[in-house]
This record gives C-alpha cells, structure tokens and sequence, in this order.
C-alpha cells in the first residue's frame, strides 16, 4: 500500500469513526431529551439511570431500541479502532 492510499484509508476511517461519534453523541442527547420530558424530568448522565427512568414510565421499547444502537456503535468503533491498530504494524 503507498503512502498516498494509506492517507485516503487513514482519512475515510477517520470520517467513518466521526459520523459514529457524532450518532452516538445523538442518542445519549435523544435519551437525556426522553427522561426529561417523558421520564422521572432529569438528564441523567449515566446510561443506568436513563434506562431505570424511561423503562419506570413505561418507554422501555423506545429507550432499548436507543441503547441498543448506541452500544452497536460502540461495537463497530472499537473494531474500526482495532483494525486500525493491526494496520499500523504492516510496512509500507
């Protein structure tokens, strides 16, 4: 692999792990939004929490369909992250 195409895999990687960060960044906001609104009324800042209050108000179909994707994101950076780390030890 050339410097050039290492650059242009390194680049869409890191667009890659950014539309990741910012999705998940989405759904903790989303979550945060549904106990607020919809939950016990506060923007808890651990995922347990949120859970406990919108699973209590009855949301628990919504609030897992969320944390669901959210971990399934977290599965693919870290495998993107992985990938990325055994690339690093080919030569060029």
């Amino acid at each position: 692999m050339t410097k050039k195409a290492l650059k242009e895999k390194y680049t869409e990687w890191n667009k890659g792990i950014s539309a990741l960060d910012a999705r998940q960044s989405e759904i903790w906001k989303e979550l945060q939004e549904m106990s607020a609104t919809r939950g016990d009324g506060k923007r808890w800042c651990c995922m347990e929490k949120l859970v406990e209050s919108l699973t209590k108000a009855g949301l628990t179909y919504q609030a897992m369909e969320k944390v669901s994707e959210y971990y399934k994101i977290e599965g693919q950076k870290e495998a993107l992250k992985n990938l990325a780390i055994a690339t690093n030890n080919f030569e060029i």
